[in-house]
């Protein structure tokens, strides 16, 4: 008798595997639909909507035809909901299309928004009394995805550039701007389709877990997956993988988009990887970050409060203006000093790596607030701006390993004879309250997306105090945020209240065995904070190396001045610019060795460590002293191929070819730069033989399934 219920408990089981089925769909249902080959496949199928998912079970596969056999694409138009699917089994449910055959349509910009922008200086509303009554009021992109529409978040000073993107709530404009929601569902694959100008995002997931998006092309969007874990249903075990992502098609063919490329520009080059557009070329860093092109400020997986377990690979993200962005929103409010693994139990086990991000205008990998346990490998970076942001973040370990990062552009300010595309940025400020610096009506204002309405010409917020909160005219120039720099760091904002500031305590940031070609510094405007740097292989453009551009090369801007770049800091006055023993642009930019706290002192435990790179342009004397800068470094040409066009093998006698330091991974997870027999280490991303480094030989560096 005590067998009886796991009898019962298995026939319940194996009945419901054995009522998995396909369910074939196309926009409208009733009629056939069809193969990608045109072939008949069903002949009768149920419409592609909310209705239908409900009668979804786990284990079943939702297939998307076309609903004519000749059709060059099927059209599908209508948002799509699917709620509360738990699987106990595992078995998920899977939305799988045909490629690029079949298209899930959403709504441009203006559509969402519904509200165009007034000619005037004055604020313009288009929502209801409702809407208007219940919203928060600070406009708040990414954070309004995890909050519930009555909320409201004070925070206190931060720093400026690390503002938040477009919400994604489901509130007033944004309740219906996802193509694809995903409510509180446990296991579910998404693959094998293109969706198609789905502002704010494809795909919307609150409170599910066990979620793949793979083998997909997204063209347009805030985001591609945005998503976000609620105390009674966390989220965790996200993957995306082999996703394309060309968020601002305005430099493309869009006719002639595919998922693999190669991709072709409007000017008829084809490349693989991809055409700068007006976000990269012409709009201002201010304009897309928070100001009249806000929407752009996403990524391809945006995340809030996603516990462990998220896969990020060998996705292609071009022209846009994050590639991933995970945000531990919960721990926002928690002392710095309390942060650890068990009061913040987000951003754990990360693995990003072997992706594509071209023409990236803020952070390719940009981590908030927390993150543990870190992979960041193996990935290529073409023309982005500050390509690991690690600001204001709390935690550790953070492994960057086996990168390659190049350039052949410079976004806003010129045009390059590689990819000419559209006409550099151009501003026409109208001077306010009788100063010189003042604010362009086309350019700077926002959008209020819960409250639906344009927030009068330079206003980047109003508190929820109604203290109105002006754009910075710095920020907003066509010169700002240019420069760039391979990792972003940062230090405490002006007025922060003490232990609000983080740094990587938990354990350090190494950045090891990356290969780049650089027209910026390696990192600036903040302090090296617990960083472990070793052979890193850097060249640095100048006239003898291959692809130089006098336009491009340079620092910028040319005249140092530490009181406007760290205006933001609680004090700024020895901040410097390190060059290295040769070239014009620096190691180190805006820049203090020491991490400081909120009152500005010093916080000598988080000292970093810099050795065994090696760099063309050597590294500054400043920094001879210090015991743990660069005692092994040597100033060397690193030895690339064609480092211009992305090529980081080594040629024969290449400097990088050898190294004395090879790094280990201890019995406690911690790496250290051990003595290497001869041949036994090399510097950069590339080994001699050509193989790409993968990390440590031990366990913890390989990467999931």
């Amino acid at each position: 008798m005590r067998r009886l219920p796991i009898i019962l408990l298995l026939a319940v089981l194996s009945a419901q595997s054995a009522t998995a089925k396909t369910i074939f769909v196309t926009p409208n249902g009733g009629g056939p639909g069809y193969a990608a080959d045109g072939s008949l496949a069903a002949a009768r199928t149920e419409a592609f909507s909310s209705a239908t998912m409900r009668a979804v079970l786990p284990g079943d596969i939702v297939q998307l035809l076309l609903d004519t056999p000749d059709a060059a694409a099927t059209l599908y138009r209508e948002r799509v909901v699917l709620s509360q699917k738990r699987s106990g089994e595992r078995a998920p449910v899977v939305i799988r299309g045909l490629g690029a055959r079949t298209r899930i349509v959403g709504k441009s910009v203006d559509q969402v928004r519904d509200c165009p922008m007034p000619e005037d200086d004055a604020e313009r509303s288009c929502g209801d009394l409702y809407a208007f009554l219940s919203s928060p009021r600070k406009p708040d992109l990414l954070t309004a995805l995890v909050a519930s529409p009555d909320s409201e978040i004070e925070e206190g000073p931060r720093s400026t550039r690390s503002r938040l993107a477009i919400p994604i709530g489901r509130a007033g404009r944004l309740a219906d701007a996802a193509c694809l929601d995903l409510d509180r569902v446990d296991s579910v694959v998404v693959e094998d389709l293109t969706f198609e100008d789905c502002w704010m995002t494809a795909i919307r997931a609150i409170g599910s877990r066990r979620i793949a998006f793979r083998r997909s092309l997204i063209i347009g969007g805030s985001y591609g997956l945005a998503a976000r874990g609620q105390a009674d249903h966390p989220s965790d075990q996200v993957i995306v993988e082999d996703v394309t992502w060309v968020q601002d098609a305005s430099g493309f063919d869009r006719a002639k988009l595919t998922r693999d490329g190669p991709f072709r520009c409007r000017d008829g080059r084809a490349t693989e990887r991809g055409c700068p557009g007006v976000m990269w070329r012409s709009i201002p860093w201010g304009a897309s970050h928070h100001g009249a092109y806000e929407h752009f400020n996403g990524a391809l997986l945006g995340g809030t409060d996603l516990k462990g377990g998220i896969i990020f690979r060998r996705n292609t993200i071009l022209a846009a203006f994050n590639g991933i962005r995970l945000k531990a929103a919960s721990c926002d409010a928690l002392p710095a000093s309390e942060l650890s693994p068990t009061t913040c139990p987000y951003n754990a086990n990360l693995w990003i790596y072997e992706n594509l991000f071209s023409y990236v205008r803020d952070n390719p990998v940009e981590l908030e607030i927390w993150s543990t346990k870190v992979h960041i490998f193996g990935n290529r970076i073409h023309n982005a701006h500050a390509w690991f942001s690690f600001d204001n973040m709390g935690g550790g370990p953070v492994f960057v390993y086996g990168n390659r990062g190049w350039f052949d552009d410079i976004p806003a300010v010129a045009r390059s004879p590689s990819a000419p595309g559209d006409a550099p940025c151009l501003r026409r400020p109208v001077p306010r309250n009788g100063t010189e610096e003042g604010f362009d009506p086309r350019l700077d204002r926002r959008f209020d997306y819960l409250k639906a309405r344009w927030l009068p010409v330079g206003v980047e917020q109003v508190e929820a105090s109604g203290r109105v909160v002006w754009m910075d005219p710095l920020e907003l120039a066509c010169d700002a945020s240019i420069a760039g720099r391979v990792i972003k760091l940062a230090l405490p904002p002006r007025g922060a209240a003490p232990d609000t500031f983080r740094y990587a305590t938990h354990a350090p940031i190494y950045v090891f065995n990356n290969s780049w070609y650089l027209r910026s510094p390696v990192t600036g405007i903040g302090a090296a904070a617990n960083l472990r740097h070793w052979n890193n292989a850097i060249l640095f453009c100048k006239p003898d190396t291959p692809g130089y551009q006098p336009s491009l090369c340079k620092a910028t801007p040319e005249v140092f001045n530490a009181a406007r770049c760290g205006r933001e800091f609680v004090r700024s006055d020895d901040l410097g610019r390190y060059f290295g023993a040769e070239g014009n642009i620096p190691l180190f930019d805006c820049f203090r060795w020491l991490p400081m706290d909120e009152n500005g002192q010093d916080i000598p435990s988080l000292r970093s460590a810099f050795d065994h790179d090696v760099s063309n342009n050597g590294f500054p004397q400043a920094f001879a002293q210090i015991a743990d800068f660069e005692r092994h470094g040597r100033m060397a040409d690193p030895g690339f191929r064609a480092p211009e066009r992305g090529d980081f093998t080594l040629v024969r006698g290449a400097a990088a070819a050898t190294s004395a330091c090879l790094v280990s991974e201890a019995a406690d997870g911690r790496l250290a730069c051990v003595d290497a027999p001869a041949g036994r280490a090399f510097a950069g991303a590339v080994a001699p033989d050509g193989q790409l480094y993968g990390g440590p030989s031990s366990s913890g560096f390989r990467p999931p399934n």
